[in-house]
């Protein structure tokens, strides 16, 4: 993803460029008209969209991440807020993760941002392929790196492996997958088929 999820620009790219500029232009009438108004809250949003949309596209011009948010809050030092996250991280192979979260963090001029929990991802394990959830509290998500890392606690389910760790760092376009400390990991051994007595 090279336009990057900074939140400085995710309202624009939230929507279509005829209201992407109106959004500057009652902006820049903000700056202008409000600057001496004492009574200003840095705590109320300046804009708050709803049933956003958002596609990113990489370098070669591929989509790579898709997420839609039931509100998103914009406010004056470029922060926001969204609420309600739903997110596809998609890769070359079509191994696309699945992260649902009720609220996230944008933090201003940054393109990372934080999905706050319970945080839900549903993907694979990279050595096999098996269907896997990740549950934990938060986890940030890096475009620009194909990134998603917490140093929150996290659980780990699938059905031959459960465990638990803190700290994890994935990459989802590379498929890498590293649990970072406290790796605590039990594994069911595979069910093997008895022929039937003659």
């Amino acid at each position: 993803m090279s336009t990057g999820l900074s939140w400085q620009r995710l309202v624009p790219l939230l929507l279509v460029p005829a209201l992407g500029g109106l959004f500057f232009t009652l902006q820049r009438m903000d700056d202008s008209g409000g600057a001496g108004s004492p009574e200003a809250s840095t705590e109320l949003p300046r804009y708050t969209l709803h049933m956003a949309e958002l596609t990113r596209f990489d370098a070669d011009g591929n989509p790579n991440l898709f997420g839609t948010a039931d509100s998103v809050e914009y406010f004056d030092d470029q922060s926001g807020r969204a609420h309600n996250l739903a997110m596809d991280l998609v890769a070359s192979d079509d191994k696309t993760w699945h992260l649902t979260s009720p609220a996230a963090t944008l933090p201003a001029r940054e393109r990372r941002f934080m999905l706050e929990g319970p945080v839900v991802a549903n993907g694979q394990w990279p050595d096999s392929g098996e269907k896997l959830t990740i549950r934990t509290d938060r986890l940030w998500i890096e475009p620009d790196q194909h990134q998603i890392q917490t140093d929150a606690p996290v659980h780990l389910q699938s059905p031959t492996r459960t465990g638990d760790a803190v700290g994890l760092r994935s990459d989802w376009t590379a498929r890498r997958l590293q649990l970072l400390h406290d790796v605590n990991m039990t594994y069911q051994a595979p069910k093997t088929r008895h022929e039937a007595p003659r």
